[in-house]
């Protein structure tokens, strides 16, 4: 069995290309360039590399990118997308309370309580830039071989393990997953060590975004599973020993990460729309 390496750089690249003709025609259509604002709740260097690379991002595909300290700035009206940069060991309650400030129909990374819920309810205004890589990589990791296969058809009768219930990739997408007929469960870092490597071993599907680097290891995962590692910033996956039992696999780096930024400046061309729609009703 080939082990399909997911080059979630390439991949972006790819997407990035068309992102930026786009970009192009939404500019010339409504007069300026789409901007996106990035609200930086403190000075964490894991916060100061993503947002370095999604300006880089955005640069390439030509949407105007600013970055801020004035937590006042989570209603710009000028924006067409904000979003908070979430510091490792900020107070969970205060950030959401920051992030639900955003206006919802701006909130192009899902953050807020609102648009987390309609997510929950199977009817996403956005779906969070990570969550999106995720739903990417299933895509590509088997279009080789089941060519005109749907994501729903892959899903099916295949079981999905979720390592990780944060509001920004577990839990929205353990959300959008069961809305998709997925047979997908959740798990925390806190759960036991029995259940986890039980739900491992059983997984077809295995995401993981713990954050804990060595948590998945080659013994513990089936033969011909899709492993996705959003673990972040060095990966929860040990990539040695579990690719090569894997049918396909994302590396850290370059798997999830390019294809998490590139779906963020999908997101802001997605609210360009969404709002000149509106306008034009």
């Amino acid at each position: 069995m080939s082990t399909y390496i997911i080059d979630g750089k390439k991949l972006a690249a790819e997407r990035e290309q068309l992102l930026k003709i786009e970009v192009q025609k939404l500019t010339k259509k409504i007069g300026r360039r789409p901007k996106l604002v990035a609200v930086e709740l403190a000075d964490d260097e894991g916060g100061r590399l993503y947002l370095k690379l999604k300006r880089a991002a955005a640069q390439r595909v030509g949407i105007e990118f600013q970055t801020t300290n004035d937590k006042r700035q989570t209603t710009n009206l000028s924006a067409d997308g904000i979003f908070v940069q979430h510091p490792r060991g900020f107070d969970k309650q205060k950030w959401q309370e920051l992030a639900d400030q955003i206006p919802p129909e701006k909130d192009v990374d899902c953050l807020t309580s609102e648009n987390l819920q309609l997510i929950k309810e199977g009817k996403p205004r956005f779906l969070p830039a990570t969550v999106k890589a995720v739903l990417y990589c299933l895509e590509r990791s088997h279009l080789d071989n089941l060519q005109g296969e749907t994501l729903i058809d892959f899903l099916e009768n295949k079981k999905v393990v979720i390592l990780g219930r944060s509001p920004m990739v577990g839990l929205p997408l353990f959300w959008w997953l069961k809305s998709l007929g997925a047979n997908v469960s959740l798990f925390h870092s806190q759960s036991t060590i029995s259940d986890l490597r039980l739900a491992i071993s059983e997984a077809d599907i295995l995401i993981s975004s713990v954050g804990k680097p060595g948590l998945v290891t080659g013994n513990m995962v089936k033969k011909g599973a899709v492993v996705i590692d959003c673990g972040s910033p060095a990966g929860d996956v040990t990539f040695s020993e579990v690719a090569p039992k894997t049918s396909a696999i994302t590396p850290v780096p370059g798997g999830i990460g390019p294809l998490t930024v590139v779906s963020l400046m999908e997101n802001v061309v997605k609210s360009v729309k969404d709002t000149y729609a509106e306008k034009r009703k």
